[in-house]
């Protein structure tokens, strides 16, 4: 005998509502700092670009992810379009990686031979993309969503890479000092690195359909054991649908009793997966000790 919860998290407005103004200010300061670059011969703020163009894409990934998502389930896709979230959050970290090795290439010939670079418009450019990146990165932050803070590192790093470029510019203006320039791309391609491997590592957790990072299974079984009436626990299967739906599949050994008194059982049950482990879809199997079922406290393996 199974039940079954099913849940979804409905992303309020408001966060499409951001993703949407995110999506307008970066647009706008990825030309801004692209044409700045070409100017200014600054492969710090051309590298920036680079990143904000990858962030354009990321938030629009996002958004397109979120309304595909709110598709409702079918026959043929039981859990919904949930799961395009990771897909998405996937595609932004190994784009991120990709586009490093093209900056830190182009960073390594200009540490050979450092080209001019027009310190002043450079520092201009890049205060006004700290300002709207600081104002992305606010609207942005506090989702627990893995695709939503999958762009929200995509803002904090451009942050980052804005108040490096702020400081390179610093450096060219009252030392002269051209080397400033491609040593702060080396130190811009780390910070996409460090968001982008966390974010695959992340993605690929879900996947692989891993138990979910704030569950522990031992606290979990010891939950159930202490509901009355349920005398052990065991078969536990626990994934992630996506980073904010968590599933759980198990065996519930019981006493000789009803099946319709299984119910208050599966109430309880839920009560504390949603409460205390923020798992909101779960299907159950009862066993009857009375049928020479072992009794198991704990996770048979």
């Amino acid at each position: 005998m199974s039940g079954h919860e099913h849940g979804s998290e409905h992303r309020p407005d408001m966060t499409e509502k951001n993703l949407r103004y995110a999506i307008y200010a970066t647009s706008t300061i990825f030309i801004l700092e692209l044409a700045g670059g070409l100017y200014a011969n600054s492969l710090a703020l051309l590298s920036d670009a680079a990143h904000m163009f990858m962030d354009v894409f990321a938030l629009v990934l996002t958004y397109a992810a979120i309304q595909i998502a709110k598709r409702p389930s079918s026959h043929r896709v039981t859990y919904g379009y949930h799961r395009l979230e990771i897909f998405s959050a996937l595609i932004n970290g190994i784009t991120l990686i990709i586009i490093s090795v093209f900056i830190a290439r182009e960073a390594y010939f200009r540490l050979l031979e450092p080209p001019q670079v027009r310190g002043m418009e450079m520092l201009v450019i890049a205060a006004v993309g700290l300002v709207v990146n600081l104002w992305v990165t606010t609207r942005l932050h506090g989702h627990h969503d893995l695709n939503v803070r999958g762009a929200y590192l995509h803002a904090l790093g451009d942050t980052l890479s804005s108040v490096a470029v702020i400081a390179g510019a610093l450096i060219i203006l009252f030392t002269g000092s051209l080397l400033a320039d491609p040593v702060l791309s080396f130190i811009i391609v780390a910070v996409i690195l460090l968001g982008s491997v966390r974010l695959i590592r992340d993605s690929l957790h879900i996947l692989m359909e891993s138990t979910p990072r704030h569950v522990d299974i031992n606290e979990l079984v010891e939950a159930v054991n202490s509901i009355e009436g349920v005398e052990g626990i065991h078969d536990i299967h626990l994934w992630s649908v996506c980073s904010n739906v968590h599933a759980l599949s198990a065996h519930i050994l019981v006493g000789e009793i009803q099946v319709c008194e299984t119910v208050a059982l599966i109430d309880a049950i839920n009560k504390v997966m949603a409460g205390k482990f923020n798992i909101t879809q779960t299907t159950f199997q009862f066993e009857s000790i009375e049928c020479g079922r072992p009794l198991i406290h704990g996770v048979e393996h």
